[in-house]
């Protein structure tokens, strides 16, 4: 079919010599376009569309781990400048080199890293600072998780969020055993505590205990059994009373007793007064127990409501 082109009113036929451009040609021409357009805004949708893929419960646990991380790493890092600041405070003792050019450029070099380490320290407290807040707001109930996702990228988090493995985190735990499902968390003195789902039989802590191990259950009522990890410490002869105390309260808080504004009676013993076989494996009887503890639930319900958001069992 013959084109037209218009010129001075006159209608004059054209062979159209050059083939038309394949429909598709016209497509990826579009789609170009298209991307190029909408370029400004690419973060936003990786993030709208990593989201997408996520729970609400798993996104709180992903930017929870990233920033609990980040701030890991801001405390390591401001106490290594600590630790330079101090150093380059201490006379420095140039023995050995006999050059005074070379006495002398060493002099200017520990005087500019002097002057430099009390700003880096300054931005170490002030990215600190920012990741407690945005910590902090996490922990709100109805926390902006878009929001705060965007903040983490702009804060220089955006490749930690892509790249971080939730579940191997958890699976990482410091006193968690292998093939253990349950919480872990830890102690005022580092002590590892172990809550385990509610179940009949524990046979895996009861082959993971050790001679130091204190088992912790409601003495009444049903509830998940606890227990202090005291053999990860070598350097702990017993058991400390805050972290007794601290595991009878997790074992009040994951039971029957949880809403209790009483004291929660817990008995607790060591691995030789636990049932070692037969379908009661694990389990503590009131007649065996060591002792007996006073424990308030209450106490530990802001940390146990976080570990069991950080690991999965919301």
């Amino acid at each position: 079919m013959p084109i037209f082109t218009f010129r001075e009113r006159t209608v004059i036929p054209i062979a159209a010599e050059a083939k038309p451009r394949p429909r598709a040609a016209f497509g990826m021409m579009r789609i170009k376009f298209v991307c190029g357009a909408l370029a400004p805004w690419s973060s936003g949708l990786r993030a709208s569309a990593s989201m997408s893929c996520l729970s609400v419960s798993e996104e709180r646990r992903l930017l929870r781990g990233v920033l609990e991380e980040a701030l890991k790493g801001t405390h390591r890092k401001r106490v290594a400048l600590e630790q330079q600041l101090e150093r380059h405070q201490e006379p420095q003792t140039l023995v050995g080199l006999a050059d005074e050019d070379k006495a002398s450029k060493a002099r200017s070099k520990a005087a500019k890293a002097l002057e430099q380490l009390p700003v880096r320290l300054a931005e170490a407290d002030a990215a600190n600072e920012r990741l407690t807040e945005m910590l902090g707001c996490l922990r709100t109930r109805d926390a902006p998780l878009s929001m705060l996702r965007r903040e983490m990228e702009e804060f220089g988090l955006a490749a930690r969020l892509q790249s971080f493995d939730v579940e191997a985190m958890a699976r990482s735990q410091w006193g968690r055993p292998d093939g253990f499902d349950g919480l872990v968390i830890e102690s005022q003195r580092g002590v590892p505590i172990l809550i385990a789902r509610r179940s009949f039989k524990d046979a895996l802590l009861r082959r993971i205990c050790r001679g130091s191990d204190l088992w912790f259950q409601v003495r009444e009522g049903s509830g998940s059994r606890v227990l202090l990890r005291t053999s990860m410490l070598p350097n702990l002869a017993r058991s400390p009373r805050e972290c007794m105390e601290m595991a009878a309260d997790c074992a009040a808080f994951f039971s029957d007793w949880r809403c209790s504004i009483e004291d929660v009676g817990v008995m607790f013993t060591d691995s030789r007064h636990v049932a070692k076989r037969g379908t009661r494996v694990g389990q503590l009887r009131d007649s065996k127990r060591l002792g007996f503890l006073r424990a308030r639930p209450k106490r530990v319900a802001e940390l146990a409501r976080d570990a069991q958001e950080e690991q999965g069992w919301m």
